[in-house]
């Protein structure tokens, strides 16, 4: 017996009518009748005479309305209690994130808590993967947002989101013709990457050392804005996810070559702290990354 037929059945004993009641639940009156036929086949008998003006109830609906009535009654106040509850999930929770995951997450993530959980403050950190694994390791932050980029589990984490790297290059650089590039071509394009340590550069370092030549790296960066000037400022390249530099991709300024042979995939991971337990506070955070997370998978925005 699912609560959905209950209520049908009290909806309809109130109106007098299949056709009235669809009206007001905003359904089909046949989708509403098989709700009723749904419940009766479970009770075993029929709720309701029709009549040619409507319905009226059989003995054995006047006698089980009172409670479907009530049963309809707890569940709304079960309801109404429980997004009373959530209201007043409250506190501040520290989020260290990377920058591919904050662009549009946080935004997205602090509108949801505006509208929802008014009593939740967010206080976000942005980095890159090293110094947020850092900070969540020494309790300054109790969710991390991460990267990763070789294959398998993460201990105490759970994937977000991946995509697949690319060559970040100026529209007019000579290799903007290119739909892709094996990871050997970028011996000598002088790169603009994260300031060390950082799990991306110490995975190209390697990866360049095992097919003998070395990265030309020009500029490093703490933040994907200073990354972004100094491609368009000075030519250089950099090797990233589409996201970051999403905009001025489809503006022109910017194209994205994909990196193969090999491919290099990011997975982006999240993890709470574990030196205590979350926060009610920290877990409705938690769970809406995920949510956000989720759609943006679906919608096919990253890979």
């Amino acid at each position: 017996m699912e609560l959905k037929q209950v209520n049908a059945f009290v909806e309809v004993a109130a109106n007098g009518s299949y056709a009235r009641a669809a009206g007001i639940f905003g359904v089909a009156q046949s989708a509403l009748s098989r709700q009723v036929a749904a419940l009766e086949r479970e009770i075993g008998g029929r709720l309701f005479h029709r009549t040619g003006r409507g319905v009226t109830l059989t003995e054995l609906g006047e006698h089980v309305l009172p409670r479907a009535r009530a049963l309809v009654a707890d569940a709304r106040a079960f309801g109404e209690a429980a997004r009373e509850a959530r209201s007043h999930v409250g506190g501040e929770v520290s989020l260290g994130i990377v920058p591919v995951a904050a662009r549009g997450l946080v935004a997205a993530l602090t509108a949801r808590l505006r509208d929802a959980y008014p009593r939740i403050r967010l206080r976000a950190n942005e980095a890159y993967s090293g110094q947020v694994e850092e900070w969540l390791a020494a309790g300054r932050v109790e969710i991390a947002i991460y990267n990763r980029y070789r294959g398998g589990r993460v201990a105490n984490a759970e994937p977000l989101m991946r995509a697949d790297m690319h060559l970040i290059v100026r529209a007019d650089d000579p290799l903007a013709r290119r739909r892709e590039i094996a990871l050997r071509a970028l011996a000598g394009v002088p790169l603009a990457m994260p300031v060390a340590p950082n799990s991306l550069s110490s995975l190209l370092v390697g990866l360049a050392a095992a097919r003998h030549f070395a990265l030309d790296v020009r500029f490093e960066s703490g933040s994907s804005p200073l990354t972004r000037e100094a491609i368009l400022a000075s030519g250089l390249a950099t090797v990233s996810p589409i996201e970051p530099f999403r905009r001025d991709i489809e503006a022109g300024d910017m194209r994205a070559i994909r990196i193969m042979r090999p491919s290099i995939r990011q997975t982006t991971w999240m993890s709470l702290g574990s030196q205590r337990p979350p926060s009610a506070a920290a877990r409705m955070v938690a769970r809406l990354i995920r949510e956000l997370a989720r759609q943006v998978r679906e919608g096919g925005q990253s890979s």
